[in-house]
């Protein structure tokens, strides 16, 4: 809240520290933050007890003009809601100096209300000895009972009444006149311009400065000209430490005709429709189009900006709400600074190159991982996703992103990456840093593309990704081992066996689905066979297969599973630099404090396992009472052999040790989940199965991920000091033009549905008649016929 003073019933005085009144103030308040103009209003009307049906107000605020400890005060006219709101924000963030807001209010009555004899003097002319006015004037300060006998009207004539026509109610609205002030030039440049457009009148720029903005109509005969300059220059001999401007002289009426066959107005420029769109921006985004703008602007003015205008509106109102693209590069790493301030152990590297400015660098790649993220990574399974989408702004590149995944498997956000090219050198600086930096020096399976300079990574021993020398177990994602069969045969029978076969843990089922693929596709087959293979190995089953993947990925099939990795950061592709470092901060906290709430309402005392895992237990438990155990081989304390027989009369094998627990069906082995045949042992022989379930899946590991916090930077006012090396983009690759719409192959979409072609000739599949073998015969018999 924050105080405002009510004067009224009295005059305005000027002294030396500028405007004062004569009197105390009427009436004192608390406000609210949010209060709007209209409710002021309402607010002064029934504090000060005059009649709203008979009486209009006017208020002006006294404004401290003066910078600094210097006091110097002016009137500031109140006429709509912008302004207030702009006198209430810098009131109650103290950028005036001043904490109380003070209202001088001025009485108006209303002429249609007041019907006075007009032969009758008021109570105003009698003490001032002058005589009776022939018309309303607007008269000075006082209160209700004085005003209502101040002011005597003459009766409307009923002849003189008539409909306003559109033009002349535009003019009544009097959006432009002499005195009226605005808070920046831009907002007097908008007015100007939305009052011609409205009119359909062009107006040229005579003189646009720092002091002074001058303009005329364009018309040869039409003398209408505005001068306008700054309001300090003029009201207060000290300079004032925020710029307002003000309409100083409007000459003459504009006495040109108005221009009826332009759909596109002259001064509506790209800067113009920017801020008019500022609030569609703020709610859709990215995702506004240019036709949703033409259609939004015309809705208002009946004028239509070209295709090119609307573009480039857009492009400036995303930049008021994330920043100019090269601007941005100069806020990056002081932002990063102030996260990592806010956040200690967050990791940030850098690569750049020289320039002749030992203070300035041309950057190349930057990385960073927040400090909340690389503490709950300790609590995951050791697997993470390596992705990469491609960058749609001004100067282009690529961003990379790595992802882990908790007990319920959601993912978490974990290290993120711009680079300029996707290249063996920018692939290695990345992976070095997230090994040394965030990963640490354990081994973990990495799910990835098809990125080339990513796959030669794991083949290189200085990498610190070696799958040879054990550092790490890389594997293929299988979205994009089917978005691979699918482009390269385009047959759908084949990417659904694909989908079947890799998705196996049982090895006989896998083989049946590979001679299946065999039978039906031998290139597919052959071409299945190579992926992932090295120059002496026959095939690399475990780098795209879950049964021959040997439990390192724990069933992790895809990057993009559940959730999509750049689902979590929408239109990140787009934004600048350093609005896109934001959206990462922003949104990860999200996603912590979102995870963090549901993980908390688990009671960790009645349950071990997160709730993905107990609904499997349970599904799994249903089913382990169709299955018996039919035969027990014990082989000393080293483990015990069972035979398990399902429903369908098939058996499985389970070998229960001290440290060895495993199934014939693989899922305990890949998974770390007991299946249904090892749960029906576990009840065979009374053990609890609880202890057969990895710990990575428990609640407590699933709280620990999650509770790390993250601390906002504040905002660039509160952004600590930083004297580092500044960073600025590679202009040589920038975009010019509109930007284009790329679609990232890490954005997972539904495969698309290929239909085999059909020749409409021969009735068979797989051509068209174009190139049909019997398309000679057919034609001629058709011209035998």
């Amino acid at each position: 809240m924050f105080p405002i003073n009510i004067y009224t019933g009295g005059a305005v005085e000027h002294g030396p520290m500028g405007v004062t009144y004569n009197k105390p103030p009427l009436a004192s308040y608390p406000a609210q933050d949010d209060i709007t103009f209209d409710e002021l209003k309402r607010t002064i009307y029934q504090l000060t007890g005059i009649n709203e049906d008979k009486n209009s107000i006017i208020v002006n605020a006294r404004w401290k003009a003066g910078p600094g400890a210097s006091h110097c005060f002016v009137l500031l006219p109140i006429s709509e809601n912008s302004m207030w709101r702009m006198l209430a924000e810098r009131t109650i963030s103290g950028a005036t100096g001043w904490s109380i807001v003070e209202l001088f209010v001025e009485v108006v009555p209303n002429s249609r209300c007041i019907q006075n004899d007009p032969g009758e003097k008021s109570q105003y002319n009698v003490e001032c000895g002058e005589k009776t006015p022939e018309h309303p004037v607007r008269i000075g300060f006082g209160t209700e009972e004085d005003q209502e006998e101040q002011l005597p009207v003459e009766e409307e004539e009923e002849e003189e009444s008539q409909e306003l026509t559109d033009e002349q109610s535009i003019d009544d609205e009097e959006p432009l006149y002499v005195g009226r002030m605005f808070d920046s030039k831009d907002d007097l440049k908008q007015a100007v311009i939305e009052y011609h457009i409205k009119q359909n009148r062009e107006v040229e720029t005579i003189q646009s400065g720092n002091t002074r903005y001058v303009v005329k109509c364009v018309a040869p005969k039409c003398k209408w000209r505005l001068y306008a300059r700054t309001k300090d220059q003029n009201y207060c001999a000290q300079p004032t430490a925020s710029t307002i401007w003000m309409i100083m002289t409007m000459q003459n009426e504009h006495v040109c005709s108005n221009k009826r066959d332009s759909m596109d107005h002259v001064n509506m420029s790209a800067e113009f429709i920017s801020r008019l769109i500022l609030d569609l921006i703020k709610k859709k985004g990215d995702a506004c189009t240019v036709k949703e703008i033409q259609e939004f602007v015309h809705e208002q003015y009946q004028s239509t900006p070209s295709i090119g205008k609307a573009w480039r509106a857009k492009e400036l109102a995303l930049a008021h709400f994330f920043g100019e693209w090269k601007e941005s590069y100069a806020k990056l790493a002081p932002y990063l600074n102030a996260i990592q301030v806010a956040n200690p152990g967050t990791k940030v590297e850098w690569w750049s190159d020289a320039t002749a400015d030992p203070k300035m660098r041309h950057l190349r790649g930057v990385a960073w991982a927040f400090a909340p993220a690389i503490e709950g990574f300790k609590q995951c399974r050791p697997v993470i996703s390596i992705d990469s989408t491609i960058l749609c702004g001004k100067y282009g590149g690529r961003m990379l992103i790595a992802v882990a995944y908790d007990a319920e498997d959601q993912l978490l956000p974990l290290a993120f990456a711009v680079i300029k090219d996707e290249d063996d050198e920018s692939w290695s600086w990345f992976m070095r840093w997230l090994r040394l930096e965030v990963v640490g020096p354990h081994p973990v399976c990495v799910i990835s593309g098809w990125q080339d300079p990513l796959l030669r990574l794991f083949d290189q021993p200085d990498s610190g990704w070696c799958t040879s020398m054990g550092q790490a177990f890389h594997r293929y994602c299988s979205r994009y081992l089917c978005e691979n069969m699918c482009s390269s045969f385009k047959k759908d029978y084949l990417v659904k066996w694909v989908k079947w076969v890799l998705r196996q843990n049982q090895r006989h089922k896998f083989h049946q689905g590979m001679l299946r693929i065999l039978e039906s596709n031998r290139k597919a087959y052959n071409w299945l066979i190579k992926v992932g293979t090295r120059p002496n190995e026959e095939n690399a089953y475990h780098v795209w297969s879950l049964c021959e993947d040997g439990g390192r990925r724990y069933g992790v099939m895809a990057i993009n599973g559940k959730e999509c990795v750049f689902n979590l950061f929408p239109k990140i592709q787009k934004l600048p630099i350093a609005a896109l470092v934001e959206l990462t901060f922003t949104k990860s906290a999200e996603t912590f404090a979102s995870k963090r709430e549901a993980a908390s309402k688990i009671e960790v005392e009645k349950q071990l396992w997160s709730n993905k895992v107990m609904a499997t237990l349970e599904a799994r438990r249903a089913k382990m009472r169709q299955h018996k155990v039919v035969s027990i081989q014990s082989e000393g304390i080293l483990h015990d052999e069972f035979e398990v027989e399902t429903r369908s009369k098939v058996k499985h094998t389970i070998r229960l040790g001290r440290e060895q627990r495993s199934c014939s069906c693989q899922k305990p082995q890949l998974t770390g989940i007991p299946c249904s045949h090892l749960l029906a042992v576990c009840a065979f022989r009374s053990l609890n199965a609880d202890h057969m379930v990895d710990e990575a899946y428990s609640v407590r590991q699933l709280l620990a991920t999650w509770a790390p916090q993250f601390h906002s930077a504040g905002s660039m006012e509160e952004w600590p000091d930083y004297a580092g090396v500044s960073y600025s983009p590679d202009c040589k690759r920038v975009k010019v033009g509109r930007r284009k719409n790329v679609r990232s192959p890490s954005v997972p979409g539904k495969l698309k549905k290929l239909r085999e072609h059909h020749c409409s000739l021969c009735g068979q599949n797989g051509h068209y008649k174009v190139s049909c073998l019997g398309k000679q015969g057919n034609e001629g018999s058709t011209s035998e016929s």
